[in-house]
């Protein structure tokens, strides 16, 4: 398939995902979209965990992305946590949970207590 006809079918998925939003907010809508790089799409959306489906964006992806054509699904919630669905060569289901943003934070914490602990050891040993 050229990528032209990639690009026509994933913003038809994404017109159809933004008409089955479920929340009554404009959030939701405005953030359902794709992206075509190297020749995988990526779907995105802001996931709304209270209101379950949020779109039927998972959906429809499944059923009308063409076969062999590779495609991910990412999910942001509004504290900025991310999900990564996708489906394996196997034709199973995967999601992921990014803790990138996260467990950077926790480390540099981590690592800041680390010398503070020190310099008051250091300190101490001084006297």
């Amino acid at each position: 398939m050229t990528e032209e006809q990639v690009r026509a079918i994933a913003q038809s998925i994404v017109t159809k995902a933004k008409a089955t939003a479920r929340v009554d907010q404009g959030t939701l809508k405005r953030s359902i979209a794709f992206t075509y790089i190297k020749g995988e799409v990526i779907f995105r959306q802001i996931y709304w965990g209270q209101y379950g489906d949020n779109s039927q964006l998972e959906k429809l992806a499944s059923q009308f992305m063409p076969y062999g054509i590779p495609y991910k699904i990412i999910l942001t919630e509004l504290g900025g946590g991310t999900f990564e669905k996708g489906k394996t060569k196997q034709g199973r289901t995967s999601q992921k949970k990014s803790l990138a943003s996260t467990t950077k934070t926790m480390t540099q914490k981590y690592i800041a207590s680390i010398l503070k602990k020190r310099k008051k050891e250091d300190g101490k040993e001084e006297e």
